[in-house]
């Protein structure tokens, strides 16, 4: 998506001036933003004890889906 905007006239001559004036920062420069200003480590500590719940949840639902199928393959 490109923005059209009015630019100064010294960059009237330069190719694209108009549509580059005002573009929005990348992905990647406001996600680097994001990392440097924000408290995401801390909030990820918080978060930690129902972190660990859910992964160990997953583990156990991953074991159970794959006894069945061990249990065959061993008595064969």
């Amino acid at each position: 998506m490109t923005t059209i905007a009015t630019t100064y006239s010294r960059h009237i001559r330069i190719p694209a001036a108009d549509s580059r004036a005002f573009s929005r920062p990348s992905y990647i420069k406001r996600f680097k933003y994001f990392v440097e200003h924000s408290d995401w480590d801390a909030e990820i500590l918080v978060q930690e004890e129902f972190a660990n719940k859910v992964c160990v949840g997953v583990i156990i639902t991953a074991v159970l889906c794959f006894v069945p199928i061990l249990v065959k393959v061993l008595l064969r």
